[in-house]
This record gives C-alpha cells, sequence and structure tokens, in this order.
C-alpha cells in the first residue's frame, strides 16, 4: 500500500507545525525573559496616603514612617507595602510583605523579577539606597 501526501496535505502539516511552534513560543519566552533587575524607589501605602500633598496621616503623627505603618497595621482594610518610583510615578506590588517592612518610609533598591502583567516584583533582596 502505498501512501501519497498531496501538496495540500504538506501545506497543511506545515500551517499546524507553524501554529504549535507559535504557541510554545508564546509559553516559553515570558519565563526566559524573566530576568532579575533592580528597582528604586520609596516604601510606602498602596494608596499612596503617605507621599500625597497633603500626607494622609492621623492626628499626631508626622513621621512618614508612623504614616505607612498606620496605614499597613491599624486602617481598616489595611494597606500593603508597596515600592514607588516617584521618577516614573509607578507603584509596584511587592509579593512578600515581610522584605520591606524594615524599610518603612526609606528610598531602597530592591532586587528582583518583574511581573509585568500585574506591575508585581518577586524580591531577592532589599538595601537601603
Amino acid at each position: 500500500m502505498k501512501v501519497c501526501i498531496t501538496n495540500r496535505s504538506t501545506k497543511s502539516l506545515v500551517a499546524l507545525a507553524s501554529a504549535y511552534f507559535i504557541v510554545l513560543m508564546l509559553i516559553i519566552v515570558p519565563f526566559a525573559a524573566a530576568q532579575t533587575a533592580t528597582f528604586k524607589g520609596e516604601i510606602t501605602d498602596e494608596h499612596l496616603n503617605c507621599i500625597q500633598t497633603p500626607v494622609k496621616a492621623v492626628e499626631g503623627v508626622t513621621k512618614k514612617e508612623g504614616c505607612v505603618l498606620y496605614w499597613a497595621h491599624f486602617a481598616k482594610p489595611p494597606s500593603k507595602f508597596v515600592l514607588y518610583d516617584a521618577a516614573t510615578k509607578t507603584a509596584y506590588q511587592l509579593d512578600d510583605q515581610n522584605w520591606v517592612e524594615p524599610y518603612v518610609g526609606e528610598t531602597v533598591q530592591i532586587t528582583g523579577t518583574l511581573n509585568a502583567a500585574t506591575k508585581t516584583i518577586h524580591i531577592t533582596g532589599v538595601k537601603k539606597s
């Protein structure tokens, strides 16, 4: 028995293989592109209450650290810590709040990988700037 592949079948196989290749690349490339980078900014509350003018702090709180800690621990619902880059006016979500709590209200450099879709940094290191 002879199997004969016509030109039409060959084109269909090539089109199918091309489609699989494209899908595979769409899956692999984002993972390969996730590289460690350094992000600079200030650790503040996610609603940016403590860096606005006027600062939205409770009466008696005069320091930025106290303002951020108030929003993170005593406000209902509590606010999360974010890295705010004033130069680009971008707030990055942080995947691990424990990494940054000691740096509340300070300018830092965070090392990690960015999920661009959610603007979330997976933290691998933090240091004061």
